[in-house]
C-alpha cells in the first residue's frame, strides 16, 4: 500500500491578491504541483514517462477551498491515489495550515498518452490506492453552452507546458480573470469543476466566456472556432450537497 505524501507551500507575495490572501488560482496550482511531484515519488514522472514516448494529461478535477491562507502563510498539501476505472488514474488532494486544520480538498482525473500520436494508452502502472477514498465528489461533467459575456486571447509562450500546449492550470487564471469582482474578492467556500475536452498549441486564437448557471454557479468555457478546449463551474460552497 502507497503511503500518503505531504509538500510544503507557502502564500507567497506573487501568489496573493488585493486582500492579503493567496488567490484561488494559486491554490489550484500548488494542488497540481504537489500531485505532480508526488507522480515522480511514485517512479513515474515526466521524465520517466517520457523516455517511453508517454505522457500525462490531466483530464478533469474538483477542488473545494474552504479557507485561503493569508500572506507568507505556511500550506500543507497531502496527495495520495485512489483506484481508478482502468483508463483514468485518481489523484487526491488534501490542503492544511501547520496546525492541522483543513483548508480544501480536490480530486483530480489523469490519463496517459502516446506523445506522438496523443491517443490514451495503458501503461503497466502499480497504481493501487492507499487506503482512502476520495475527499470530495468527484467532477462533474459540464455540457457546452452559449456564454453571455465573452473575451479573446491568444496563447503565449508563458501559457503553455513542457508540450507546447496549453498549461491547463491557466484555465483558472483566464476564468478568475474574468469573474465579477464580489466572486474574486469573496472568502466565502467554493467548488470549482474543471473538464479539459482539447489541447490547443501557443499561437492560437481562442475565446473564453462567462454564463450564470444556478443562482450560486457562475460557468466558464474556453474555445476555438473547431473545439471546446475546458469548460468549469464555481459554485458557492454551501449550495453543494
Amino acid at each position: 500500500m502507497k503511503r500518503i505524501n505531504t509538500y510544503e507551500y507557502s502564500a507567497a507575495p506573487e501568489n496573493t491578491d488585493f486582500n492579503g490572501r493567496i488567490t484561488v488560482p494559486s491554490l489550484c496550482g500548488q494542488m497540481i504541483s504537489a500531485i505532480s511531484r508526488n507522480i515522480r515519488t511514485e517512479g513515474y514522472g515526466l521524465d520517466v514517462m517520457a523516455k517511453e514516448n508517454m505522457s500525462w494529461i490531466l483530464i478533469r478535477s474538483a477542488f473545494e477551498i474552504d479557507f485561503r491562507p493569508e500572506l507568507y502563510s505556511d500550506i500543507y498539501i497531502e496527495v495520495w491515489p485512489v483506484p481508478g476505472n482502468g483508463l483514468t488514474y485518481h489523484r487526491c488532494v488534501r490542503m492544511t495550515d501547520p496546525a492541522g486544520m483543513e483548508l480544501g480538498r480536490g480530486t483530480t482525473e489523469w490519463c496517459v498518452i502516446d506523445r506522438n500520436s496523443r491517443k490514451p494508452v495503458f501503461p503497466d502502472l502499480k497504481d493501487g490506492g492507499a487506503g482512502l477514498e476520495l475527499p470530495c465528489r468527484g467532477p462533474r461533467r459540464i455540457r457546452d453552452f452559449n456564454p453571455e459575456v465573452e473575451n479573446t486571447r491568444r496563447i503565449g509562450y508563458t501559457d503553455c507546458d513542457f508540450n507546447g500546449h496549453l498549461n491547463n492550470v491557466r484555465y483558472v487564471d483566464m476564468m478568475f480573470d474574468m469573474l465579477p469582482e464580489h466572486i474574486i474578492g469573496a472568502t466565502d467556500p467554493l467548488r470549482l469543476d474543471i473538464n479539459y475536452k482539447h489541447e490547443v498549441l501557443r499561437g492560437t486564437d481562442i475565446s473564453t466566456g462567462l454564463r450564470q448557471g444556478s443562482p450560486d454557479e457562475i460557468l466558464f468555457i474556453a474555445r476555438t472556432p473547431d473545439h471546446t478546449l475546458c469548460s468549469a463551474s464555481i459554485t458557492r460552497k454551501d449550495s453543494i450537497s
